[in-house]
């Protein structure tokens, strides 16, 4: 009787482990947390009026979104200018484009310039509707902007994945009101708090609280201290979103690496780098200077060429998924598809300043740099 009630025993035994190896069977894994593969096309809304004739590596014509979605890109960044002065990149644009984006199955960021035109470290002018404000209405100013423009998105379900307060704030945002730089380097509360608002606004139109928010700066060497000056304000935020061009930043790649390691240990925030690009030559393509065109501005273990352009961004796709704890989520390449052409004074003043950066040569033939978001 004894080893009857232990033959059971182990029958049972055998028939439960088998049941709970089909239960994981039958149970997919968790989901692995996305790689951005981004670009931002923000000169879309623009350049497709000009009929431009983007090709594919075997110089057959492509529609730009379309091959860029087929190719692997998984993100989209589109900014947003409050009035602009130039007509672009202004909220019906935006919300356009954005659908078209949605369309693809590809995931959304908007970039919030709060400005009529270009906001960087050195230049952070608040819309003209917006000055000569007091702080507390600028404070409600920033709050219904940013309500009305995420309600306007969230309405025709484009609702972005990740909303960046800001352009390369390094020096704060709204100048005067939220300058944190020289005379100003006292007013990290009013930067907070106009940041706070923008947040609030974003977080009660997500009342399934799906976007993630992004602090956006250029330098990746004065990260640290940035982000420990605003961690006395407990502002609520996902990405530490960093720009990072050889040309204007340190060319240590080993600096660059472990400013990233530290920046992802310090702070425990996700790290986007959302604005990257690399010259596939160092020539021009139109009557325009371009923002690099020296050897002395590119890296030296990466050649300004087709394979040097590739080889860079394997080199930068390797260091971000190093990051420590999965930290690094992805990367966007800033207007890869800016090729020169005859337009808007504004944007091309007979050409771009950006052609020897895009991924598309001066025949507009896709280069070998696509092949990174197709492998990764």
């Amino acid at each position: 009787m004894k080893y009857l009630i232990l033959l059971i025993l182990f029958f049972l035994m055998v028939s439960c482990s088998s049941d709970d190896s089909k239960e994981q069977q039958n149970n997919p894994p968790e989901d692995v947390s996305m790689f951005y593969k981004g670009m931002d096309l923000s000169f879309q809304s623009e350049l497709e009026d000009y009929n431009l004739n983007y090709k594919d590596e075997n110089g057959t014509p492509v529609e730009l979104l379309d091959f860029v979605s087929e190719k692997g890109t998984n993100l989209v960044r589109l900014k947003l200018w409050h009035s602009p002065q130039d007509g672009e990149n202004s909220l019906e644009d935006v919300k356009t484009y954005a659908q078209r984006v949605k369309a693809k199955q590809m995931d959304f960021l908007l970039n919030f310039h709060y400005s009529d035109f270009w906001a960087d470290p050195g230049t952070q002018t608040p819309p003209l509707a917006w000055q000569n404000m007091t702080q507390e209405a600028l404070r409600i100013a920033i709050y219904d902007y940013t309500k009305d423009v995420v309600t306007q998105l969230k309405n025709q379900n484009t609702l972005p994945e990740i909303i960046q307060i800001g352009n390369e704030t390094d020096s704060g945002f709204l100048w005067n009101y939220g300058k944190v730089w020289g005379d100003f380097s006292n007013n990290w509360s009013n930067y907070a708090a106009l940041v706070k608002e923008a947040i609030r606004a974003v977080k009660e139109v997500d009342t399934e609280n799906s976007v993630k928010i992004m602090l956006h700066l250029s330098n990746l060497e004065n990260a640290i201290f940035f982000f420990n000056e605003l961690s006395t304000f407990n502002v609520d935020y996902d990405i530490i979103g960093l720009s990072y061009y050889p040309q204007f930043h340190t060319k240590d790649l080993n600096l660059v690496r472990s400013k990233l390691n530290e920046l992802a240990s310090t702070f425990n925030k996700d790290i986007l780098m959302v604005e990257v690009a690399y010259p596939f030559t160092l020539n021009w393509n139109d009557n325009l200077g371009n923002y690099i065109g020296y050897e002395n501005q590119i890296l030296s273990q990466f050649s300004a060429t087709p394979e040097g352009q590739k080889a860079y961004f394997t080199w930068l796709v390797n260091t971000i998924k190093n990051i420590p704890d999965n930290r690094g989520i992805g990367f966007c390449y800033w207007a890869p598809d800016w090729v020169a052409f005859s337009g808007n004074q504004n944007t091309s003043t007979s050409g771009s300043a950006w052609e020897n950066q895009c991924m598309f040569d001066f025949n507009l033939n896709a280069l070998p740099v696509f092949d990174i978001y197709k492998t990764n």
